[in-house]
């Protein structure tokens, strides 16, 4: 599908949207310009998952909440715990940003976090930013960013959560939190335990790799802010989680493979209302990353500190400014015999909002300067146009980057220290409003990535050897109406290389979702479906589409104890998301269920 078809489509609906009343909106995000905004007033291309969404769906990993949203395709490698990643719009998951607290989280070696390591017990909530974000957050925002953020105390007292999940595949799960603070000072604190059986990871029966791959977790969490003066705020966050996932062995005999994973993240913030108009913040940020896998003797740890210094000017009403720098260091330790472990990135940045009339505009720019690669400069643009209280049509343009991992520079064999950063140049145009109390947005867009990074068999090492284009369309439709809600999105993607014309693995061609609830005085049920065909994997084998359905429920028993349940794959459907090799295929699983019983306390 070509995006010049799409483009006039999307304009001349304009004409025939009548005029209705906007329904209040509250749901902001920070992540989309570095400064809070309400969401329905933000111009790049986002989506928020609130506590409520992650309580009322039940999901058992942050993997599965993000292939709920409209252009995310998600992939693990055989059941929870597994090898996952996300693409955004066709982008790797190498080519996105994920933040936990502002901190970055992707392993310096193989350039892409490991979602399945987050514990989804201690996150509050998720922004989900789609495009090209280089201009704001520098190297990997080539698809967007995604932004978790990590559970904070409340300042209606001491008050605790004690909570038990029992469900298939010999599922146990039980954490425990406590919460409190006043109008100044507030804390959290949270533990939380899993162990599984999990489900065979492959289709393999031969060699012991037809038994279950099971995986642990053994996670915590803790963050505290304070109110130190009228004009001065602090706020800390630490979140640990240690995990043990069993792997099969396609190549061989399973002599009891496993992984062990340890993930430590740190994010402290310093704001400071320096002036009526000017607001100075200071982030500093830490994360370890340590995978230890004793069957290939490997044994990866990436550790990053960070820091930067923002400043938010409202110069008038309708006017922002933000100015700032940051700084991040990585350094690797692993059994290979790499030639550099350490590297450093400065990045300078800028950025405007404002308004004229109906018109909106907001454009950003940065340079980064890193010790291995030199300098990278990007930015984007988006202007939008409201036609009257209810729809608005946005125009974008941006540049992004990647940068090449340490295993693409210095891997044995593999690595070439004149790599160059992968980079992009991305257009979307997206129509968005309130229709008789609905809210929806339609986008289509267009990505050519140039300088892809991979294996150059001419000079048998990593090269910068292809380019692709990625392109699509996406809609989104929301309606709550009392004690309704109801949300759908549908999405239709070409990810192509450009040489070979073959279409990209692990992209669905077309995929839709779909999410029914109602809420009955103490109880709410709801239904969802999560549907996509055209999936490629391993250099163009297409695998089978799918449906899939789910039943939650969450009864709320007395104001103290809550009773939810959820049922996955509805109807036992047989799929695939991931192939392991040409004939052998990552399960996923079937009929399952789960019940939890939580009791709150003050």
């Amino acid at each position: 599908m070509k995006s010049g078809f799409i483009i006039p489509v999307l304009a001349a609906a304009i004409t025939s949207i009548p005029v209705i009343a906007n329904e209040p909106v509250e749901e902001v995000i920070v992540t989309a310009n570095r400064v809070e905004q309400p969401l329905s007033t933000t111009l790049p291309t986002a989506t928020v998952i609130t506590a409520l969404d992650i309580e009322r769906q039940q999901a058992s990993d942050i993997g599965t909440l993000l292939g709920r949203i409209s252009g995310i395709d998600y992939r693990d490698s055989g059941g929870r715990g597994s090898a996952s990643g996300v693409f955004v719009r066709g982008a790797s998951p190498g080519q996105v940003v994920i933040l936990i607290d502002g901190v970055r989280t992707a392993s310096a070696t193989l350039g892409m976090t490991a979602i399945e390591n987050i514990p989804i017990e201690a996150i509050e909530r998720i922004e989900i930013v789609k495009g090209p974000a280089s201009g704001l957050y520098g190297a990997d925002a080539l698809g967007g960013v995604i932004q978790v953020f990590t559970k904070k105390g409340t300042n209606s007292g001491l008050t605790g959560k004690a909570r038990v999940t029992v469900g298939s595949h010999a599922l146990q799960d039980y954490g425990f939190s406590m919460s409190g603070g006043n109008d100044k000072h507030q804390f959290f604190a949270s533990f939380s335990r899993e162990d599984t059986r999990g489900i065979d990871r492959t289709d393999l029966k031969s060699g012991g790799n037809e038994d279950r791959d099971g995986f642990d977790e053994t996670s915590g969490s803790l963050s505290a802010s304070f109110t130190l003066t009228d004009k001065l705020k602090a706020q800390v966050s630490y979140l640990r989680s240690d995990g043990r996932s069993e792997f099969d062995n396609t190549f061989g005999s399973d002599n009891g493979r496993y992984s062990d994973s340890t993930l430590e993240n740190v994010a402290t913030k310093l704001q400071y209302q320096a002036t009526d108009i000017m607001k100075v913040s200071l982030d500093l940020g830490f994360l370890s990353d340590h995978i230890i896998t004793p069957a290939y003797g490997s044994d990866i740890q990436t550790r990053r500190r960070s820091a930067t210094l923002q400043s938010d000017i409202q110069v008038s009403e309708n006017h922002m400014l933000i100015f700032g720098a940051d700084y991040y260091e990585d350094k690797v330790s692993t059994l290979a015999a790499f030639s550099e472990t350490e590297r450093d990135n400065k990045g300078y940045f800028t950025q405007w909002q404002g308004q004229f009339g109906p018109i909106n505009m907001v454009a950003n720019l940065r340079y980064d300067d890193n010790e291995v690669y030199e300098d990278d400069t990007n930015g984007s643009i988006v202007l939008s146009y409201r036609f009257n209280d209810n729809v608005d049509l946005a125009l974008s343009y941006g540049t992004a980057f990647k940068a090449p991992s340490f295993n693409d520079l210095y891997f044995p064999f593999y690595g070439n220290t004149d790599l160059l950063p992968e980079d992009s140049e991305s257009y979307e145009l997206s129509l968005r409003g309130n229709y008789v109390g609905y809210s929806w947005r339609a986008s289509a867009y267009k990505t050519n990535v140039n300088n892809l990074i991979a294996y150059d068999f001419m000079t048998f090492s990593a090269g910068n050897v292809a380019s692709a284009t990625l392109e699509g369309v996406e809609f989104e439709l929301d309606k709550r109406l009392g004690e309704w809600s109801f949300s759908a999105n549908m999405d239709y993607l070409e990810a192509r290389d450009d040489e070979t014309d073959e279409y990209l693995d692990d992209r669905a061609v077309a995929s839709a979702n779909l999410q029914l609830g109602r809420k009955f005085k103490k109880i709410y049920v709801g239904i969802d479906m999560q549907a996509e065909h055209g999936r490629h994997d391993r250099g163009g084998v297409q695998l089978p589409g799918f449906a899939i359905w789910g039943v939650s429920a969450v009864y709320d028993a007395t104001e103290r104890l809550k009773i939810s349940g959820r049922v996955d794959n509805l109807f036992d459907e047989n799929y695939t998301l991931n192939l392991a090799s040409s004939s052998v295929a990552y399960e996923t699983e079937g009929l399952a269920g789960k019940l939890t019983i939580e009791y709150s306390f003050r």
